[in-house]
Protein backbone atom coordinates (compact mmCIF):
# COMPACT_ATOMS: atom_id res chain seq x y z
CA UNK A 1 0.00 0.00 0.00
CA UNK A 2 1.32 3.56 -0.85
CA UNK A 3 2.31 6.03 1.46
CA UNK A 4 -0.06 8.27 -0.35
CA UNK A 5 -3.73 8.18 -0.98
CA UNK A 6 -6.07 10.36 -2.59
CA UNK A 7 -5.84 13.99 -0.22
CA UNK A 8 -2.13 13.50 0.68
CA UNK A 9 -0.13 10.75 3.34
CA UNK A 10 -1.69 8.04 5.33
CA UNK A 11 -0.13 9.69 8.24
CA UNK A 12 -0.48 13.51 8.09
CA UNK A 13 -2.72 14.53 10.91
CA UNK A 14 -0.33 12.35 12.91
CA UNK A 15 2.87 13.62 11.88
CA UNK A 16 1.24 17.46 11.88
CA UNK A 17 0.48 16.93 15.16
CA UNK A 18 3.54 15.62 16.30
CA UNK A 19 5.45 18.36 14.64
CA UNK A 20 3.80 20.70 16.34
CA UNK A 21 4.00 19.16 19.82
CA UNK A 22 7.42 19.01 19.29
CA UNK A 23 8.16 22.51 17.86
CA UNK A 24 6.50 23.91 21.40
CA UNK A 25 7.85 22.05 23.80
CA UNK A 26 11.73 22.68 21.91
CA UNK A 27 12.00 26.64 22.23
CA UNK A 28 12.93 28.94 24.74
CA UNK A 29 9.49 30.60 24.92
CA UNK A 30 6.77 29.69 27.66
CA UNK A 31 4.31 27.37 27.17
CA UNK A 32 0.69 29.07 26.85
CA UNK A 33 -2.61 27.23 26.31
CA UNK A 34 -2.51 26.81 22.21
CA UNK A 35 1.09 24.60 23.10
CA UNK A 36 -1.04 22.63 25.35
CA UNK A 37 -3.79 22.04 23.26
CA UNK A 38 -1.25 20.76 20.26
CA UNK A 39 0.51 18.39 22.67
CA UNK A 40 -3.03 17.00 24.11
CA UNK A 41 -3.77 16.12 20.47
CA UNK A 42 -0.15 14.80 19.98
CA UNK A 43 -1.05 12.05 23.13
CA UNK A 44 -4.54 11.64 21.80
CA UNK A 45 -3.04 10.39 18.62
CA UNK A 46 -0.82 8.39 20.13
CA UNK A 47 -3.82 6.78 21.96
CA UNK A 48 -6.36 6.29 18.54
CA UNK A 49 -2.28 4.91 17.04
CA UNK A 50 -0.09 3.93 19.59
CA UNK A 51 3.39 2.76 17.13
CA UNK A 52 2.43 5.33 14.27
CA UNK A 53 2.18 8.08 16.89
CA UNK A 54 5.42 7.26 18.79
CA UNK A 55 7.18 6.89 15.79
CA UNK A 56 6.06 10.45 14.64
CA UNK A 57 6.79 12.06 17.75
CA UNK A 58 11.02 10.42 17.13
CA UNK A 59 10.45 11.92 14.05
CA UNK A 60 10.53 15.22 14.24
CA UNK A 61 12.14 15.39 17.71
CA UNK A 62 15.07 18.03 17.74
CA UNK A 63 16.26 18.71 21.09
CA UNK A 64 17.78 22.08 19.82
CA UNK A 65 17.18 23.52 22.98
CA UNK A 66 17.45 20.33 26.03
CA UNK A 67 17.22 22.24 29.28
CA UNK A 68 14.03 24.58 27.90
CA UNK A 69 12.66 21.19 26.38
CA UNK A 70 12.96 19.41 29.77
CA UNK A 71 11.25 22.74 31.62
CA UNK A 72 8.50 22.71 28.77
CA UNK A 73 7.89 19.27 29.28
CA UNK A 74 7.73 19.63 33.07
CA UNK A 75 5.49 22.44 32.99
CA UNK A 76 3.33 20.75 30.58
CA UNK A 77 2.82 17.79 32.69
CA UNK A 78 1.76 20.03 35.59
CA UNK A 79 -1.55 20.43 33.95
CA UNK A 80 -4.15 17.64 34.84
CA UNK A 81 -5.77 17.30 31.63
CA UNK A 82 -2.08 16.53 30.19
CA UNK A 83 -1.17 13.87 33.23
CA UNK A 84 -4.68 12.35 32.51
CA UNK A 85 -4.39 12.03 29.09
CA UNK A 86 -0.86 10.70 29.38
CA UNK A 87 -1.88 8.20 32.31
CA UNK A 88 -4.53 6.95 29.81
CA UNK A 89 -1.87 6.55 26.68
CA UNK A 90 0.26 4.70 28.90
CA UNK A 91 -2.44 1.89 30.16
CA UNK A 92 -3.86 1.27 26.70
CA UNK A 93 0.15 0.88 25.44
CA UNK A 94 0.81 -1.27 27.90
CA UNK A 95 -2.86 -2.88 27.40
CA UNK A 96 -2.15 -3.49 23.79
CA UNK A 97 1.22 -4.83 24.00
CA UNK A 98 2.28 -6.71 27.32
CA UNK A 99 4.94 -8.54 26.02
CA UNK A 100 6.32 -6.53 23.06
CA UNK A 101 6.13 -2.98 24.86
CA UNK A 102 9.60 -2.22 25.43
CA UNK A 103 10.97 -3.97 22.36
CA UNK A 104 8.57 -1.66 20.56
CA UNK A 105 10.11 1.27 22.34
CA UNK A 106 13.51 0.63 21.89
CA UNK A 107 13.00 0.06 18.42
CA UNK A 108 11.27 3.40 17.75
CA UNK A 109 14.16 4.88 19.47
CA UNK A 110 16.55 3.54 17.69
CA UNK A 111 15.06 4.45 14.45
CA UNK A 112 14.69 1.03 13.75
CA UNK A 113 11.26 1.53 12.42
CA UNK A 114 10.52 4.79 10.68
CA UNK A 115 7.13 5.20 9.05
CA UNK A 116 7.91 5.94 4.75
CA UNK A 117 10.06 2.91 3.79
CA UNK A 118 11.93 -0.43 5.35
CA UNK A 119 15.24 -0.09 6.67
CA UNK A 120 17.14 -3.50 6.56
CA UNK A 121 18.14 -5.30 9.70
CA UNK A 122 21.95 -4.16 10.78
CA UNK A 123 23.49 -6.81 12.56
CA UNK A 124 25.52 -4.60 15.85
CA UNK A 125 26.85 -6.23 18.63
CA UNK A 126 23.91 -3.71 20.36
CA UNK A 127 21.31 -5.81 18.87
CA UNK A 128 22.68 -8.80 19.78
CA UNK A 129 22.71 -7.82 23.75
CA UNK A 130 19.39 -6.93 23.40
CA UNK A 131 18.31 -9.97 21.88
CA UNK A 132 19.79 -11.85 24.64
CA UNK A 133 18.84 -9.82 27.74
CA UNK A 134 16.05 -8.05 26.63
CA UNK A 135 17.09 -4.74 28.17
Amino acid sequence: MSEYMEGGSRFERINNNAFWANAHLDTRLQLDKNNIDENYNHIKDCIDNPTTGLIAGRKYRTLNYPMHYARNQRDLFECSKMRQVNNEFVKKFKKLYPKTAEARLYLINMQSIVQNYVKPIKKTLRRSLFKLTGI
